[in-house]
């Protein structure tokens, strides 16, 4: 097998910038024909990889080129897994792209229970979606031609699975699961571990 970026320190990196903003699940995907096509998750689901349509107020993140906080005024309010968009008290969504141009991409970040966002987690979602612009940026055109194994695949491997624990999760022989690291391999080896970082987040008061 090629070298393979190291997609799980990536992912790690990324959960680290955003544990100073109170969540209990976060999704970076990019934008493709109307929706988003997830890069890497919080959490291992098949739910979160798949491709969306954009909400409307992500819509209207991405047009205005600012996040957008959604918080329900609702004391009791269902926990939908399935709809968590529209169910969750809390979405902070951001777009990812240089300044001054147009969003490739959108960090989703939610909470189940009644929270606010502050106007410093919002200047930190603002600041991280310009530091992740490369990094998007670099990964959406190879993985656009993953199918969906490979996807599943590149997801475990990002949050450290080995090509035998891959073949578990996956429910598939380990010789099958390492063609499907390979593939993955072959298909990211334009992309390289440099591409993967991004530089430290500098918090600071922003108005908009």
């Amino acid at each position: 097998m090629g070298q393979l970026p190291d997609l799980h320190q990536a992912r790690r990196r990324l959960g680290l910038a955003l544990s100073t903003i109170c969540h209990d699940r976060w999704v970076l995907g990019y934008l493709r024909g109307g929706c988003v096509q997830p890069i890497a998750a919080s959490e291992i689901s098949r739910q979160l990889l798949d491709r969306h349509p954009l909400m409307p107020l992500s819509r209207r993140a991405l047009y205005e080129r600012k996040p957008i906080v959604v918080s329900s005024v609702i004391s009791e309010h269902a926990s939908n897994d399935d709809d968590w968009e529209l169910d969750w008290h809390a979405i902070l969504y951001a777009p990812v792209g240089e300044l001054g141009e147009r969003p490739i991409g959108l960090l989703i970040v939610g909470c189940r229970q009644d929270h606010w966002y502050t106007e410093q987690d919002v200047a930190h979602a603002y600041s991280l979606g310009l530091s992740l612009a490369p990094m998007v940026a670099a990964l959406r055109g190879p993985l656009s031609r993953l199918n969906q194994s490979e996807t599943m695949a590149a997801h475990l491997l990002s949050h450290g699975f080995s090509c035998p624990e891959i073949g578990r999760a996956m429910g598939i022989a380990d010789p099958r699961a390492r063609m499907l690291v390979d593939s993955v391999t072959r298909k990211l080896r334009t992309v390289t571990d440099d591409d993967l970082k991004f530089p430290a987040i500098q918090l600071k008061r922003m108005t908009w």
